[in-house]
């Protein structure tokens, strides 16, 4: 009851946890002489063979430690009372020992059950809890890796283990932030699909609607960006704002290449919109409360999202010359080919310029 219950409690009520946490849970056992594996005959030799590692690099202590983010306090309160339990059975007779063991898997079945059911509509709206439930699963599955474990010398049975839940409550995180990154990105499309496709952006009430549609997505991104902050851990809140920023940088590029025609004020306005998205987008990355430490990764933007280069280049695109788009193809070895083929180049430069011998030359050199 006192498990189900921290189930269905609210899961917006959050601790912190992080590398250097020292919960009160139990340490893994001391290996004794008993636990040492033995050595095939014959593997001395090879043994001995192995290059000495003592002085090399090592891992650091924090390797294969939970990342710093917030959990749903329930769900500290729900893997004590699984550690307690353990610890109760690890005293008990056998036969209680073994009751009390399933008792603790059973928890954790009706966890993957219970909570995506209880709390589905809010996992569903509020992109918050979407990203509380992925840490929450993934907390349970990080201890989940080791809880046998860490009682196999005090339980009966010593196969009992709860690694082979591990896999499912990974998925049952994953799947949950997953849906709520469809959600974003949907909403993203949506905000940009007032753009007008940014044609005619020299007409005053197409630049507004395009202007308004970029506007738009900037302060969703902004806007989620706080939400999740501090929540998600670094890696993962990292890689899903640039997922996100990568959508609408994809949705504008796309819809500038479909263009057939822009004129000198379009081009300029185009330009000048895409700026905005290049002077604004680095800010959505703010993982930490503290401004400074979100620089570092304000200025990796290009390792969160993929198109950033080939936004940049189309902005290059939409300001050059002929001659300088030309030397950017570089023969399809300059940064230019890097980001686009052959046909798109050709289709802008068809777009972007009037029907001269000095275009054809161009064209004829984009191959």
């Amino acid at each position: 009851m006192a498990a189900r219950n921290l189930m269905t409690s609210e899961i917006h009520n959050t601790v912190k946890v992080s590398p250097d946490s020292l919960p009160a849970l139990p340490a893994l056992p001391a290996s004794g002489a008993g636990d040492q594996p033995k050595v095939p005959e014959g593997s001395e030799l090879l043994l001995k063979q192995v290059t000495n590692l003592e002085n090399k690099t090592k891992l650091s202590r924090h390797t294969f430690s939970f990342p710093t983010c917030r959990i749903s306090d329930s769900v500290q309160r729900l893997m004590a009372l699984a550690y307690q339990t353990l610890q109760e059975a690890s005293a008990s007779t056998d036969q209680c020992c073994i009751q009390l063991f399933y008792l603790v898997r059973n928890i954790f079945h009706i966890f993957c059950d219970v909570v995506p059911m209880y709390h589905k509509e809010n996992l569903q709206k509020l992109p918050q809890l979407a990203a509380l439930h992925h840490n929450n699963c993934m907390y349970i599955a990080h201890h989940l890796l080791t809880m046998g474990h860490q009682f196999r010398s005090r339980l009966s049975d010593g196969t009992a283990t709860f690694v082979d839940l591990v896999p499912g409550f990974r998925k049952l995180g994953t799947k949950c932030f997953l849906a709520q990154m469809r959600v974003q990105k949907d909403e993203l499309l949506e905000r940009l699909s007032i753009s007008r496709n940014f044609s005619n952006l020299d007409d005053e009430e197409n630049y507004s609607a395009a202007n308004r549609a970029v506007r738009q997505v900037l302060h969703q991104l902004k806007r989620l960006g706080k939400i999740w902050q501090d929540v998600l851990p670094v890696n993962i809140y990292c890689r899903a704002m640039g997922t996100l920023l990568n959508t609408a940088l994809v949705e504008i590029i796309s819809r500038v290449l479909a263009l057939e025609d822009i004129s000198a004020e379009n081009a300029d306005r185009l330009h000048a919109l895409c700026q905005t998205v290049v002077d604004e987008g680095p800010r959505v990355f703010v993982p930490l409360p503290e401004e400074k430490e979100n620089r570092p990764f304000q200025e990796e933007v290009p390792v969160y999202v993929p198109k950033w280069m080939m936004f940049q280049e189309l902005m290059l695109l939409l300001q050059a010359s002929l001659q300088e788009i030309v030397d950017r193809w570089a023969g399809s070895k300059g940064p230019l080919a890097a980001e686009f083929s052959p046909s798109e180049v050709k289709n802008l430069i068809r777009a972007l310029f009037q029907n001269t011998e000095r275009r054809a030359a161009a064209l004829a050199s984009i191959k």
